[in-house]
């Protein structure tokens, strides 16, 4: 958790900088199938609080809004030049604090562990039962 926090801090100048990189990270994996219930529902997010950070990434030109071309009800969102380069620039400040901190505290050996705890650690997170209730009978 302590890295975790220490990425987020690298990344991002204050946590509502962090929320906006939530979101915008959203749409980017999302690509063209990116609507506001979809990153609600992926992000664990009330809608009255995604909408708010959406008229937030919209109003600085972060994002773009479009009607699905074939449900007009459904809005789709994508990133605009400006949401793709500022995602980029705060994942490639996080990447450069993460290199250089391996770097500073890692053998080569214990980098080798570490890269292979990242691909365990990402199957993991694709697990995607719920946590079961324990000691309930």
């Amino acid at each position: 958790m302590g890295v975790s926090r220490r990425l987020r801090r690298e990344a991002t100048a204050d946590d509502r900088s962090w929320a906006r990189l939530l979101v915008l990270g959203a749409i980017d994996r999302h690509g063209e199938l990116a609507t506001p219930s979809v990153l609600a529902a992926d992000e664990g997010m009330r809608s009255s609080n995604l909408a708010a950070a959406l008229r937030s990434l919209e109003a600085r030109k972060l994002i773009v809004r479009t009607q699905d071309a074939k449900d007009r009800r459904k809005v789709r969102l994508r990133l605009s030049a400006a949401g793709q380069r500022f995602l980029n620039e705060s994942r490639a400040r996080g990447e450069r604090w993460l290199a250089e901190a391996m770097d500073a505290c890692l053998t080569a050996g214990e980098r080798a562990v570490l890269i292979k705890a990242g691909a365990l650690l990402d199957r993991m997170a694709a697990y995607s039962k719920p946590a079961t209730r324990r000691g309930r009978k």
